[in-house]
């Protein structure tokens, strides 16, 4: 059984869904606006939108 992990967008602060393992450092990106956001802590939950130097 996977576990469902519910997030909110820090950009445009849609709500969604990853039904997937998820490990530090993986980049997700949002349905709604494709921000793509960071996980920074697994375990308690800690995600942030992604910022690429330049």
């Amino acid at each position: 059984m996977k576990k469902v992990i519910k997030l909110i967008c820090p950009d445009c602060k849609a709500k969604f869904t990853i039904k997937q393992k998820i490990a530090i450092g993986d980049i997700l990106e949002c349905p709604a606006c494709a921000t793509e956001v960071e996980i920074l802590s697994v375990n308690p939950l800690k995600y942030g939108e992604l910022i690429e130097e330049k």
